[in-house]
């Protein structure tokens, strides 16, 4: 009967475990509706996660896959506000923040136009799109969507002063 009973406690706890984990997994590392903060009411439409190489054609930066190594582990979010504006975020971890945000610059400067900003910031054109590349320690940030450039470099820096405070 003890044994039972200790084996019931056992499964309860694992399952806890289990559940706390899952909400404290990769969720942090992305941006929340609240932090898009421009006077908008923002929801996510989609988070999703698995490698460089995953994500879809249609999110990534300038069309070139050759900004981040195939198998770093990325992180992306979608929203959308209720003016039908849109904004997508990616977060590459584990990989040299700085290789990645100059890979950018170059790649995406060879499919359109790339102009640094203060933050370090990143804003390239290309295909009438906008993108706005961000490094945070070990993480490289984009995100892009259908709001204006300015908005795009302010999530932009909320993103890298949010990751900022997270441990690496």
């Amino acid at each position: 009967m003890n044994r039972t009973i200790a084996i019931v406690i056992a499964l309860l706890c694992t399952a806890c475990g289990t559940a706390t984990a899952q909400k404290t997994g990769p969720a942090p590392l992305l941006l929340e509706p609240g932090q898009l903060d421009d006077g908008r009411t923002w929801t996510v439409t989609g988070t999703s996660e698995g490698t460089w190489q995953d994500l879809d054609a249609a999110l990534v930066p300038c069309g070139k896959p050759g900004i981040a190594p195939a198998e770093a582990v990325t992180r992306w979010r979608s929203f959308k506000a209720t003016d039908g504006a849109t904004v997508t975020q990616i977060v590459v971890s584990g990989v040299d923040a700085m290789d990645a945000f100059k890979s950018f610059h170059a790649e995406c400067g060879a499919a359109g136009s790339v102009d640094s900003v203060v933050g370090p910031k990143n804003v390239a054109r290309h295909d009438g799109e906008v993108e706005v590349a961000a490094m945070s320690k070990d993480r490289f940030i984009v995100l892009g969507g259908t709001v204006p450039d300015t908005r795009l470099q302010q999530f932009a820096e909320t993103a890298r002063t949010h990751l900022d405070t997270l441990p690496s």
